[in-house]
């Protein structure tokens, strides 16, 4: 049973090579370390059953934290200025950034009402 498994072992290590994307990796490596996890937990019949469970929670668990990896490491923002950067990508603190992003849209808002009174005196003119 344990030579099995050590060959089960070495094969999903060689083909981890081949996966493109943290997520498939860590379901594969989080599969075995979680079966090899259950056989050893489990006692006499139970064996199968804890095996199989431990791989199931295994794949799971790597999936989820391969996915997390994937992710993107920084923050996108929406608010830009005409430059077309960040006003508030200096606010590492989440905080700070929001309430820096709600002077943005606060100081576009009043661009946006001076606007329209601009144009409603421009109408009112004619």
């Amino acid at each position: 049973m344990f030579r099995s498994m050590l060959i089960v072992s070495a094969i999903a290590i060689a083909l981890t090579g081949c996966q493109t994307t943290n997520q498939a990796t860590g379901g594969i490596v989080g599969g075995v370390a979680g079966g090899l996890l259950g056989n050893t937990i489990g006692k006499g019949s139970g064996r199968n059953v804890s095996t199989a469970a431990g791989a199931i929670i295994g794949t799971i668990v790597g999936s989820q934290m391969g996915a997390n990896m994937d992710q993107p490491r920084r923050p996108v923002y929406n608010q830009t200025y005409a430059g077309g950067y960040s006003a508030c990508a200096k606010y590492t603190n989440s905080g700070a950034r929001a309430a820096c992003n709600r002077g943005v849209a606060q100081r576009n808002a009043q661009r946006q009402r001076n606007l329209e009174n601009q144009a409603y005196q421009d109408g009112m003119a004619q």
